[in-house]
């Protein structure tokens, strides 16, 4: 297959040059013959005043700086989406370090129970918070997520592990979006995708630019993310996986509410999370 590709590649690669050959002989007759047909005929100064009329149109003048910027980089000036698939080795690595970890504290805990064995252990009003990291645990282990739902997505469906339980699940092919009721007063939503939207704007251009070059990163996953508030909440944009997420809690009262007016509690959930379709990657 490779060769017949480099083969493949070869022909087209001569078939272009002779193409370009027989083009340039064809364009210097041509040449010729227009220059002797305009020495006889001279265009119409009306007419060509026209057509540089109408081809200024076609450029509206509150962007014909990025339009000229455009052409002279050789690029599209639109914005334009690329359907990628995520990075299933650097998901598959993340589970193996998450697995090994949790094999090592659990030998540890129980170094220490049986350390123990002849004292009261004390009793443990609350849970522990979830472990920073991605762990597997797939959607038919789910209180409330549908499976077929999540079957549909071809990417890393990743979820709050705290609220894991609480998720409701909508997924496509490329996308998916999960939502959550946390209590009366918040509710949060997760969506997923590996669509990457290119070129745009050249502002949009050098904000992309400038998230790209000093990102934080959450602990546990090791993932890029941005912090955004709007009127009725607070947003985590993260990367992983070749893959983009947004999380979202919108609070009753988003300037008093610790959920929405600080960072702690979001970031908190964004550092520790369940992949809801490790089949995905190999697993279970």
């Amino acid at each position: 297959m490779k060769k017949l590709l480099i083969a493949a590649a070869s022909v087209a690669a001569l078939s272009g040059g002779i193409v370009l050959a027989q083009t340039q002989t064809e364009e210097q007759s041509d040449s010729r013959t227009s220059e002797e047909e305009a020495a006889q005929n001279p265009p119409d100064p009306r007419i060509i005043a026209e057509e540089l009329r109408a081809k200024a149109k076609r450029i509206p003048r509150r962007n014909l700086a990025a339009a000229l910027r455009a052409a002279r980089d050789d690029r599209d000036d639109r914005a334009r989406t690329i359907v990628a698939r995520p990075n299933l080795d650097a998901l598959r690595a993340d589970l193996r370090r998450t697995e090994a970890e949790d094999s090592e504290r659990e030998a540890a805990e129980t170094r220490s129970l049986s350390d123990q064995s002849f004292t009261a252990a004390p009793r443990q009003t609350t849970p522990p918070p979830p472990p920073p990291g991605i762990r597997a645990m797939s959607a038919g282990r789910l209180r409330t997520a549908e499976a077929a739902e999540v079957e549909r997505a071809r990417i890393p469906v990743l979820l709050p592990a705290e609220l894991r339980d609480r998720m409701k699940i909508y997924g496509m092919e490329n996308i998916y979006t999960a939502t959550a009721r946390i209590d009366a007063r918040a509710q949060l939503s997760i969506s997923g995708t590996c669509n990457r939207v290119v070129g745009g704007a050249p502002e949009t251009i050098a904000f992309r630019k400038r998230i790209a070059e000093g990102p934080r990163r959450l602990a546990g996953t090791g993932a890029s993310y941005q912090i955004s508030r709007n009127d009725f909440g607070v947003d985590l944009s993260f990367s992983k996986f070749g893959c983009g997420y947004v999380m979202t809690i919108e609070c009753g009262d988003p300037g008093a509410d610790p959920r929405c007016a600080a960072d702690d509690y979001i970031t908190g959930l964004a550092q520790s999370m369940i992949l809801a379709n490790p089949e995905l990657a190999g697993g279970e």
